[in-house]
């Protein structure tokens, strides 16, 4: 007996499983990633440069953007959480980042030889810089003239470290993606960026996760422009090479 469809029958099938493949593929991808920012003021601070005068080491229509919220303030959980930025095509001789505490004093500072092409990086603070409970600013600086930092492209903004032991203890055992959610529900900036982020390093193709990260930086009290939620994710040892060792403190934890 024959089993076989017929000819017509299977075109038409293949034809439908195509089609459908299609239109799966056209469809846009919902996010997942709902944040729920605190209010917490506003910061001292910006996001973007002021007006630039003198030496323009960067590309025309690029600008310098740190990756936080509206308030220019980012909770963390952790010591040695890593600090975003939107560092646009230059030509800078170097790039620096600084990290002051409540006092004004500075704590950490260090220069990178950057590879001049756009892109978002994640730039890490060393293991036990912050302490709990405290607020710390930073400052991230293109700097075009090396004799004349008056002409720096500067972003600034605070980071504060929380203790929350109710969330820790439900991060203990839950995946990459529960602890995104996790972070998210919670309102902690920078762990919900970072654990993003780090999603997208492992899984670069993943049209979701990409989702979820324009979703997280254009979202209300954040709002970035489509320039930076749609540069590339790079990793900071591909773009960013350390001019020099500084010294770090022990803080407590």
């Amino acid at each position: 007996m024959n089993n076989r469809l017929p000819p017509k029958l299977v075109s038409k099938a293949i034809s439908a499983i195509v089609g459908l493949a299609i239109l799966t593929s056209l469809m846009p991808v919902q996010a997942e990633v709902k944040i729920n920012l605190p209010n917490l003021g506003k910061g001292p601070g910006r996001r973007v440069p002021g007006g630039s005068r003198g030496v323009n080491c960067v590309a025309k229509n690029q600008f310098l953007t740190a990756l936080v919220p509206i308030s220019n303030i980012g909770l963390t959980t952790i010591a040695n959480p890593t600090l975003y930025f939107y560092i646009p095509e230059n030509k800078a001789p170097e790039v620096e980042l600084v990290l002051q505490d409540e006092n004004d004093q500075e704590i950490y500072k260090q220069k990178y030889k950057h590879s001049g092409n756009a892109g978002v990086v994640g730039v890490s603070l060393p293991a036990n810089t912050l302490a709990k409970g405290q607020k710390y600013r930073w400052n991230f600086s293109i700097i075009c003239n090396t004799q004349d930092r008056s002409v720096d492209k500067l972003v600034q903004g605070t980071i504060q470290r929380i203790d929350n032991p109710q969330l820790m203890s439900k991060l203990e055992k839950a995946s990459p993606q529960e602890r995104l959610n996790l972070y998210a529900e919670a309102g902690i900036w920078q762990d919900t960026l970072d654990t993003l982020a780090q999603l997208r390093y492992s899984r670069p193709q993943d049209s979701v996760l990409k989702a979820d990260w324009v979703s997280l930086l254009t979202t209300e009290g954040v709002k970035l422009d489509s320039q930076v939620a749609q540069a590339p994710l790079v990793k900071e040892q591909n773009v960013l090479q350390p001019i020099n060792q500084t010294s770090e403190i022990s803080t407590p934890q």
